[in-house]
């Protein structure tokens, strides 16, 4: 009996790949391939480029975080810092209180947001639909400041006082802010940038301690 459910489930899979309403994405994934070759990560005959690799050992956000890595929009920050402004790429509540940054933020903030409007832009030329604001717009700092201070040394007791975000949810985006500063030090190495890729080690081993990390219910 589930052999033949699971031979029937296939069938329809199958069946609507087949079907005109699965190429209804056609259009878009088209679109989506001449975003790659404007921004050339892959070439005319669909190659994958260097810059396409890279991409490909980032698992969140691969398009604006390549394109920060190319134009060495870290080459002069802090550890600290670009651990800050990297977690708009995994902070995703819309609604919080607004942090107070130091002006070396500020200014990685507007670095990110031109960067985006770039990607943002270009994705509406390709005939994209998501207007340009709104792909900007979902670059949420709400917790910069927060990531900040906690980099900076700051006990996790003192830095819940900075923000209206739950204990929880800043946990869980620091922990996922770990993950990304490991897949930047991963891309990296493979462009040949080992300052960088140090950067990236020593901004990991900066968030990751005390009950950040530690087995508690905020992770179950």
């Amino acid at each position: 009996m589930k052999a033949n459910m699971k031979v029937k489930e296939a069938m329809q899979k199958v069946n609507f790949l087949l079907s005109d309403k699965s190429l209804q994405f056609g259009p878009e994934y088209g679109q989506r391939i001449e975003v790659l070759r404007d921004l050339r990560y892959i070439d005319g005959n669909n190659t994958v480029q260097l810059k396409g690799r890279v991409a490909c050992e980032i698992s969140t956000n691969e398009l604006i975080i390549t394109e920060l890595i190319f134009e060495n929009v870290f080459s002069e920050m802090q550890p600290s810092e670009i651990a800050a402004l990297l977690s708009c790429m995994v902070f995703q509540e819309k609604r919080c209180s607004q942090p107070s940054l130091l002006p070396s933020l500020e200014k990685g903030v507007e670095q990110i947001k031109a960067v985006a409007e770039k990607i943002g832009k270009l994705q509406k030329e390709c005939g994209l639909t998501e207007p340009v604001e709104d792909y900007i717009e979902g670059f949420r700092f709400g917790l910069v400041e927060v990531t900040h201070k906690w980099a900076s040394g700051m006990p996790f007791s003192e830095i819940t006082s900075l923000t209206d975000v739950s204990e929880g949810i800043i946990v869980r985006t620091i922990q996922r802010l770990n993950e990304t500063l490991r897949d930047v030090r991963n891309a990296a190495r493979l462009v040949g940038e080992p300052v960088l890729c140090q950067k990236m080690e020593d901004a990991s081993t900066l968030i990751k301690r005390d009950i950040v990390f530690a087995a508690s219910l905020y992770t179950q």
